[in-house]
């Protein structure tokens, strides 16, 4: 089945505002206030609305923008790649882009089959928002489309990418535990699962492996289950002093399952996290974590996305972008 063509009159109806409205907000005029302008950028792309270029814009080259996240990063409903996805949008807005987006099914990605945005003649670029399957890069590479990859690298392709320094973060939080008196540290995240979540384990690692610090393998939880979703979480039988966790919303999870069990975090048990990021926190917990830079990583990837216009041979290689330890209540000073 042929899916119909989303117009502006749908995303007026179901914003309940004019289509005049709908289409000043979509152009980029004036007459819509910047709250009333974003939701109804945020409901077009959601409905999969294609904006129609100009010939002028044309010449300037396409302003279609495909923004494609896997559905296993935004299942649990507290998803840090959705909310990346939304700023993305309003920046290639600001740039006179609309970003389209596209969460490709599990399955789809495993066997390489591209979502149609990919294929309309409008799109000539591609975000990839999060960690995708080789099967479904090798097809969307193939493609011929300037593409960057947001928040994970794959050397396999040669493509650009922007990322968080991961395993400086990692490094970062284990030497900030150690300093303060922590001697058996572990870490909460599968590290096979993406390659942020492997750099974040090999920061932690490296910072042990200096510093002739413990480790055990079974001080080691794993989060997630052979599809990458975020399952419950198996506290070891020897527990160690302090978990580096590898992003925030498992730091949470985790000192939830460690209160049930009946340790108290910082007393008995330290917790630090990842992204400084997180829809749901739970009340009275202020976490240690490590802040990723995502408006920088964001203006990087739109100054690829800008230069690639002007020259679609434009080549970036791989941004690395540093972010900031944040202390809070999670962890005792020893």
């Amino acid at each position: 089945m042929v899916r119909k063509q989303v117009t502006m009159k749908d995303v007026a109806t179901e914003l309940d505002v004019s289509i005049v409205t709908v289409s000043k907000a979509l152009a980029g005029k004036e007459g819509v206030s910047e709250s009333l302008r974003e939701k109804i950028i945020s409901k077009a792309n959601e409905l999969g609305y294609v904006f129609k270029s100009s010939k002028k814009q044309e010449e300037r080259g396409s302003l279609n923008i495909a923004l494609l996240i896997s559905e296993r990063f935004i299942d649990d409903g507290d998803s840090f790649y959705f909310k990346i996805y939304q700023k993305i949008i309003m920046r290639l807005s600001e740039k006179g882009f609309i970003g389209i987006l596209e969460i490709v099914r599990s399955e789809d990605e495993n066997k390489g089959i591209l979502p149609n945005v990919v294929h309309m003649d409008s799109v000539e670029q591609v975000i990839v928002i999060g960690e995708m399957k080789t099967a479904f890069l090798e097809q969307l590479t193939e493609t011929g489309l300037g593409i960057v990859f947001f928040d994970f690298e794959n050397e396999e392709f040669d493509v650009d990418c922007v990322i968080g320094d991961s395993s400086n973060g990692g490094f970062l939080l284990t030497r900030y535990l150690v300093k303060h008196g922590y001697k058996r540290i572990g870490f909460v995240g599968d590290y096979k699962s993406t390659r942020s979540i492997l750099d974040r384990y090999m920061g932690y690692r490296k910072y042990l492996i200096a510093k002739d610090q413990s480790f055990n393998e079974e001080w080691t939880v794993f989060d997630r289950d052979e599809k990458g979703k975020i399952k419950e979480l198996i506290l070891p039988k020897e527990m160690p002093e302090a978990f580096v966790c590898n992003c925030d919303v498992v730091a949470y999870r985790l000192i939830d399952t460690l209160k049930k069990a009946g340790y108290s975090v910082p007393e008995d048990i330290a917790v630090v996290g990842y992204d400084d990021y997180a829809d749901r926190i739970p009340e009275g917990v202020e976490l240690t974590t490590y802040r990723v830079n995502t408006d920088e990583m964001i203006r990087q990837c739109i100054h690829i996305v800008e230069r690639r216009v002007r020259n679609r041979h434009y080549r970036r290689g791989t941004t690395v972008i540093y972010g900031d330890l944040i202390e809070r209540k999670t962890v005792k000073i020893i």
